[in-house]
């Protein structure tokens, strides 16, 4: 038996021909589903085809929410910078503790290569975007940090570019 600890590593070792034979719309759909009970991996026509086994894929840790209700943290000024701002923002709320808030599977195969300044890590469930000295990381379960921001209104509109850019990737 392979002991596979993440979600991304069943991912990789799963089929990806994304054929919505099984009813979802993608293969890592499958498995979101079927980590949150909704779904069954022989739900895929090549899962058995391919000789994969259901104790080859291992549940991965669910995402875990501490705040339940989006919220937005103000940490002034930065720890690196003291003439800078810190913002740290929660966009999920319990519905998306299921699943997760951002898909970065999704978002590293929207975004991957079109997008040099953003720097995404499936297999961490981060984002990361760097421009201008100021930084910003988006993390998979919905919480998102903004570093050396000029100010509250700087940090706003990197939040808002940061959201629109990964809005395709919002489960």
């Amino acid at each position: 038996m392979i002991n596979i600890k993440s979600f991304y590593d069943n991912y990789l070792n799963f089929p990806k021909t994304d054929c919505g034979y099984c009813g979802c719309t993608s293969c890592v759909a499958l498995l979101r589903r079927h980590y949150a009970g909704e779904a069954s991996l022989s739900d895929c026509i090549y899962f058995e085809a391919r000789g994969y086994c259901k104790e080859d894929f291992v549940s991965p840790k669910h995402f875990t929410n501490t705040k339940t209700e989006p919220s937005v943290s103000y940490v002034s000024p930065c720890p690196s910078d003291a003439e800078r701002v810190t913002v740290e923002v929660n966009l999920a709320s319990d519905l998306h503790s299921k699943y997760g808030y951002f898909d970065m599977i999704s978002a590293e195969k929207l975004f991957g290569q079109s997008l040099p300044e953003m720097k995404i890590a499936p297999s961490l469930g981060l984002a990361r975007l760097e421009s201008d000295g100021e930084a910003v990381m988006g993390f998979a379960e919905g919480r998102i940090l903004i570093r050396r921001a000029l100010n509250e209104n700087d940090a706003f509109w990197q939040l808002s570019r940061f959201i629109r850019w990964l809005w395709g990737a919002v489960n």
